[in-house]
C-alpha cells in the first residue's frame, strides 16, 4: 500500500503506472480490512479446511473450504444471497446493493477516516493492521483451531462473522475515499506551489 500510494504521487509515474497503482490500492485496502490477511497463522487460515453450510456432518469429506476462503468469499457470498455454485457472475450487482445498505444502515453515523496521512503511509497502514489482526484473537480463530475444523461455520459462528464483515467492509470504504480525497487534495497543492514558483521565477 505504502508502495502504491507512492507511485500514484510520483511525477515520473506516467498515467497507466498511476492508474494500475490506484487499482492495486483499492484491492489492497479490501485485503487490509479482512482479519486473515494480517495473520501468518496456518498461512493466514488458508492451511485449516473447515465446513461450511454443508448438507452432512462435517467430515473431511464435507471441507470444502478453508478459513480463509469463508472470509474471503462464503461470508460475503451469504450475506449478500449469492449462492456458492454461481460463483463470480452475480458479484457486481451484489456489491453495489451491498454498498447501499451500508451506506443507508451508517448514515447516522459520523463519518472519520481516523487517518490519511499519505506521506507517511505506514502510519495508517500499521494502524489499521493491528486493528484487523485483533479481530483474529477476538473472534475469528478466538476457539482454536480444532473447533474451526470440527463445525460448520455457516450457523452460530456466521451470525457473529456477518456483522464483522459488513463493518469491515463499511470502514475499508470510509478509509480509502479519505485516502483518495488526501492524494487528491496533496496532487492540487502540488500543482498549486509549481504554478506559483513559476510565476516567481
Amino acid at each position: 500500500m505504502a508502495n502504491m500510494t507512492h507511485q500514484i504521487t510520483d511525477k515520473k509515474a506516467n498515467e497507466t503506472e498511476k492508474k494500475e497503482a490506484l487499482m492495486f490500492l483499492i484491492h489492497l485496502f479490501g485485503d487490509l480490512h479482512q482479519p486473515l490477511h494480517v495473520t501468518g497463522v496456518a498461512r493466514g487460515g488458508n492451511d485449516i479446511r473447515v465446513c461450511f453450510d454443508a448438507k452432512a456432518p462435517c467430515d473431511d469429506d464435507n471441507k470444502k473450504w478453508n478459513l480463509h476462503s469463508v472470509w474471503d468469499t462464503a461470508i460475503p457470498h451469504k450475506i449478500n444471497g449469492i449462492k456458492h455454485s454461481l460463483k463470480h457472475n452475480p458479484e457486481r450487482l451484489a456489491s453495489a446493493k451491498w454498498a447501499d445498505r451500508l451506506h443507508q444502515e451508517n448514515r447516522p453515523r459520523p463519518i472519520d477516516t481516523e487517518c490519511a496521512i499519505t506521506r507517511q503511509p505506514l502510519k495508517c497502514i500499521k494502524k489499521w493492521a493491528t486493528e484487523s489482526n485483533q479481530l483474529n484473537c477476538d473472534f475469528v480463530m478466538e476457539r482454536g483451531i480444532e473447533w474451526l475444523e470440527e463445525n460448520d461455520l455457516g450457523g452460530e459462528y456466521y451470525e457473529v462473522a456477518a456483522p464483522i464483515v459488513d463493518e469491515q467492509i463499511f470502514k475499508a470504504a470510509i478509509r480509502l475515499a479519505g485516502w483518495i480525497n488526501a492524494l487528491a487534495a496533496r496532487a492540487a497543492a502540488d500543482e498549486f506551489r509549481g504554478v506559483h514558483l513559476q510565476g516567481d521565477l
